[in-house]
């Protein structure tokens, strides 16, 4: 998350300026980011060298180590672990510019931003090892296209899901005719960057042919991270796979890695707790952001938005249960390592989030409402209710402040993970 960090066009980049940053920019050109970093960057990736398949890999460690840029950082990576780039179609350098050009422009949102990205292209690298013993062979093609898709997946990303663009009639949902207007502007923004100049185009050195088998990938995978097409994706993929089931006899394998990049966009629950609830309160904080939106210009406020009724534990466990649990089940033939060590997690997490909710814990306390919008308040859900009269401010100025609502402690973590690593993340990346 990005919540300490300032806006603006450079908000991801702004920490720890050196003393040569400005005039360095003022050399940089506009449709480039100034590499600040550039020296400290092959440390950086050689630190995480051994976690690019590790399920314990922390992105929000890595935006603090990286000074807010964990997304280039694991991208590239990824990209030399799988020798993609020196030696192959790809040029290192503007494989950087673009990349740093995505991490500036993803949003400083509290869910959707640069780390976010970066767990989802690790996660896909995850289940990408998982799945090749099945596979059988993964051409450096498809290696590179689902990286760069996951790492592009949410680009420019507001904060707010398709529902909000359409009911607000925002310009990029009339751009999109309500169709997967998110999806549909972060792989459009992804390529629109690629093609504002040479030192961007990181698809220059391939043959036409292969321009277009890459571009078609990464349009349908990010595509299928829309949950309005959740079901659908299911239902087409365990088709497929009964019909099918070795997978290296699929000769088009477009719906494999559509169920791949969705999977690993919804996967943090499956974290180890300690992740899977730092990524949990940033989820629910943007959707309370999202209603108190709402709220504010006129619109009914979502029903998974409402910070008047919203129950963090219960939610999880509903989003587990409805979607997470079964897309990984149906997934299993494919990654059958990678899902029974997510369902090991996935199953502490449950019973992590229902001791929770047997405590009583509601949401963080920085998340609780105001008074305001509690139900029952005054312009709330009180439905006419008679207020109570105002004392006088002497008699008020004698009695001590309401108590405000508080989280209870958590309980004590459950095995098999330690406790010393079971504080909740830093809430600065």
């Amino acid at each position: 998350m990005n919540g300490g960090a300032p806006a603006g066009p450079h908000a991801n980049h702004v920490a720890d300026q050196d003393e040569n940053a400005s005039s360095s920019n003022r050399q940089t050109p506009g449709h480039l980011v100034y590499d600040k970093y550039a020296s400290q960057r092959r440390a950086w990736c050689d630190a995480i060298r051994d976690q690019t398949h590790a399920w314990n890999f922390n992105a929000f460690e890595l935006y603090s180590r990286t000074h807010g840029n964990p997304l280039v950082t694991i991208t590239v990576t990824l990209l030399e672990t799988y020798e993609l780039l020196d030696g192959w179609m790809l040029d290192r350098e503007k494989v950087v510019n673009f990349l740093l050009r995505v991490e500036q422009e993803y949003n400083p949102n509290s869910y959707h931003n640069n780390t976010h990205a970066a767990d989802v292209t690790q996660t896909a690298a995850v289940i990408l090892e998982s799945f090749k013993k099945q596979v059988k062979q993964i051409p450096k093609l498809e290696y590179f296209s689902i990286i760069i898709a996951s790492a592009v997946h949410d680009l420019g990303h507001l904060g707010v899901n398709n529902d909000f663009l359409i009911n607000s009639r925002h310009p990029r949902a009339t751009m999109y005719n309500d169709k997967s207007v998110n999806e549909n502007f972060h792989i459009g923004r992804a390529f629109a960057i690629a093609r504002e100049s040479p030192d961007l185009d990181i698809f220059s050195g391939f043959s036409l042919e292969d321009q277009k088998q890459i571009r078609k990938l990464m349009i349908e995978t990010v595509l299928s991270t829309d949950m309005a097409v959740h079901f659908d994706l299911l239902n087409r993929f365990t088709t497929q796979v009964d019909a099918k089931p070795d997978l290296s006899e699929w000769t088009d394998r477009t719906l494999l890695y559509q169920m791949l990049v969705h999977l690993a966009d919804i996967a943090n629950p499956s974290r180890p707790f300690h992740l899977a609830r730092g990524w949990a309160e940033r989820v629910i904080e943007e959707f309370c952001d999202q209603g108190d939106r709402e709220a504010a210009i006129g619109l009914p406020v979502s029903a998974m938005c409402n910070r008047a009724t919203m129950n963090m534990p219960r939610a999880q466990l509903g989003f587990i249960n409805i979607f997470l649990k079964p897309t990984l089940t149906c997934f299993e033939r494919a990654a059958p390592e990678f899902v029974r060590m997510a369902l090991e997690h996935l199953d502490v997490t449950i019973r992590e989030w229902t001791a929770l909710d047997q405590a009583g814990l509601v949401l963080p306390p920085h998340l609780m409402p105001n008074p305001a919008q509690q139900p029952g308040a005054a312009g709330g859900q009180a439905g006419g209710q008679q207020q109570p009269q105002q004392q006088p401010a002497q008699l008020q100025a004698n009695q001590p402040p309401a108590a405000q609502p508080v989280a209870p402690v958590p309980p004590v973590p459950q095995a098999p993970f330690p406790t010393t690593d079971r504080q909740l993340p830093s809430r600065t990346p």
